[in-house]
């Protein structure tokens, strides 16, 4: 269904995949990592509460609720001994001008002349010992994603593109998927004592060090670090610790520009005069789409317009994400718009 930038009045119902994502981009926040776990812990929880009480009350905001907070448990106990990186940036909105595939030195432009973006807003990057910049992604499953489908994931590898177009000059290495089991063996037995980096709590790289996060970008990738790098390097790395799952992948240079020029293609097929657009529901789109109740009331052959006007209010032209911790100084890029013209003097 069209949608013609409606927006539904109701709140959205409680995404439990989006709170974990909340609660982490406190546990990682670049300004407080290299603050005692013990104090930093509480906000990541009260971030998760947040994001969960944003939800209209329901059975399943109850469920999720409890999940979720097992879920972080666990993620303190055994995450540490597998953080081997400093965050240099979280939940950064990008956004970068299509390519127009036709003439691959200009953007891509709508048929009224305006331009068309590409809008993204990356979970995390971050920094390894060789300083190799990864863009991180953060999801709950109910089972270990299969390694082909991560390295075939299109949003993972626009998202280094896209970063690369905001943060010109930093180059990805790849990406890191961050799994988190929703229902582990019930046998893990205990988290590791120690961190991956032997730092103390939380682990990771302290920002007090050149190899941590927080390092002004510029000057965050230093000559000696860069001549240590391996000349040989795995295109997959997996470790699992208890209910966490870090898979490593490099991303080739070819594998983003292939990335880009299909980005491009198929923005240039959505702006072609004769585009026929199909409805696509399915049991994976439909549980979290504000448009449910019109499509379903189609589907039963009657006219949605008394939904339309009691659930949707009309939106505004240019779609803006809601600000969230590290969109704003710590994350986000920021713009300068021209001045306006001067008033005329008063004689």
């Amino acid at each position: 269904m069209h949608r013609q930038r409606l927006q539904a009045l109701d709140r959205a119902p409680v995404d439990l995949n989006q709170a974990i994502r909340d609660a982490l981009a406190v546990y990682y926040y670049p300004g407080m990592w290299d603050w005692q776990t013990a104090i930093v812990l509480p906000l990541v929880r009260k971030a998760f509460m947040r994001s969960i009480a944003a939800a209209p009350p329901s059975a399943q905001r109850m469920e999720d609720l409890d999940l979720g907070t097992e879920l972080l448990e666990r993620y303190f106990d055994w995450a540490p001994s597998l953080d081997a990186f400093g965050p240099l940036k979280i939940e950064v909105d990008v956004e970068v001008l299509v390519p127009d595939i036709r003439e691959l030195d200009r953007g891509l432009l709508s048929g009224d002349g305006r331009k068309v973006l590409y809008t993204d807003r990356v979970a995390m990057v971050t920094a390894d010992a060789s300083d190799e910049y990864w863009v991180v992604l953060h999801s709950v499953v109910p089972a270990w994603l299969d390694t082909d489908s991560l390295l075939l994931d299109e949003a993972a590898i626009a998202s280094c593109w896209a970063w690369e177009q905001t943060y010109l000059g930093m180059d990805v290495a790849g990406t890191i998927h961050n799994e988190i089991l929703r229902s582990p063996s019930p046998d893990l037995g205990q988290p590791p004592a120690e961190t991956r980096t032997g730092r103390p709590g939380r682990g990771g790289y302290s920002q007090n060090e050149p190899s941590g996060g927080g390092r002004s970008l510029p000057q965050a990738q230093r000559p000696d670090r860069l001549d240590s790098r391996p000349v040989t390097v795995q295109r997959v790395d997996q470790e699992v610790s208890g209910p966490i799952r870090r898979t490593r992948i490099r991303r080739e240079r070819a594998e983003i520009e292939a990335a880009v020029q299909q980005i491009g293609a198929e923005v240039l097929e959505m702006l072609g005069p004769g585009l026929a657009l199909y409805p696509t529901p399915s049991a994976k789109h439909c549980p979290m789409c504000t448009f449910l109740a019109p499509c379903l009331t189609m589907t039963e052959g009657a006219d949605p317009t008394l939904d339309l006007a009691s659930r949707y209010r009309q939106g505004p032209e240019v779609e803006h994400y809601e600000p969230r911790l590290g969109a704003g100084g710590s994350g986000g890029r920021n713009i300068s718009l021209p001045a306006g013209p001067r008033p005329p003097s008063v004689p």
